[in-house]
């Protein structure tokens, strides 16, 4: 009788039109599991792209997740994943070969530890935006593990924990327009240490990392966490929420197509 052996790693990438990133993502994951038994997951998440096609082609696990949001997709990666350890990065994430031998390290020598996330850098950023993430990421990195008390910390972009923990736990709210990460650390907190790893690096695209309304929305929500230990309300508002709010619109909009 072959005795089956448990997978080491699950790699869960959620990816909505992501045609032009997904391969490279996919070639630097399948890199980093070759001495490691191990899956990679994509979620397409309602792509109207060839994203699904291009990971089928690529030869890793593909799954269709049609309520849009990454925190559902995310969801949905991890509840199939087998691993003993799941790792999630973006579709833009480019792991380093080692990554995932630097990872088992530290679960290794830490029994305690039940998730754990590395500094980023840019692959594809100008010099003054890979100046500004030096400062960027040490800011955060106080309030990871100063102010949040080490509830915070991981980034989806690179973040991994120990199946057999998450399960127990509500898992990725699917409700979340982001901070979904930041809102699973919190929860895991509970079981373990949470860590942000200064010496594990990793490489991601600065294309999500825009001096905008998204980056403040984002750290306003990082500091609600880190502080307040909830998410700062991201949420799509229920629907009767919504016409309510727009009756007038919509009724208007009704009226001209009646005519």
């Amino acid at each position: 009788m072959i005795e089956k052996k448990e997978l080491l790693f699950s790699i869960v990438i959620p990816a909505y039109n992501e045609e032009k990133q997904i391969k490279f993502c996919l070639d630097y994951a399948k890199k980093s599991t070759t001495n490691f038994l191990s899956e990679i997951i994509v979620v397409d998440n309602n792509s109207s792209d060839n994203t699904s096609q291009i990971a089928k082609d690529c030869g890793v696990k593909v799954i269709l997740e049609t309520k849009q949001g990454v925190g559902v997709a995310r969801k949905a990666g991890t509840k199939i994943a087998q691993g003993k350890y799941v790792l999630h990065i973006d579709a833009d994430t480019h792991l380093p070969e080692n990554y995932l031998k630097e990872v088992l390290k530290r679960f290794e020598k830490d029994a305690s530890l039940v998730c754990v996330g590395g500094q980023m850098f840019f692959y594809d950023a100008p010099f003054w935006k890979n100046f500004l993430r030096i400062f960027f990421h040490h800011f955060f990195w106080f309030f990871a593990v100063l102010i949040s008390r080490k509830t915070q910390g991981p980034m989806g972009n690179n973040m991994t924990f120990k199946n057999s923990v998450y399960k127990q736990t509500t898992g990725f709210d699917e409700n979340l327009r982001f901070g979904e990460d930041m809102d699973l650390s919190k929860k895991l907190s509970e079981f373990g240490k949470v860590k942000l790893d200064m010496s594990l690096k990793c490489a991601v695209s600065c294309r999500r990392f825009k001096i905008d309304k998204g980056l403040f929305d984002y750290s306003v929500n990082f500091f609600s966490m880190s502080t307040k230990g909830e998410p700062r309300k991201n949420d799509l508002p229920p629907a009767k929420e919504v016409v309510e709010k727009d009756y007038s619109k919509l009724k208007t909009i009704v009226g001209k197509k009646k005519l």
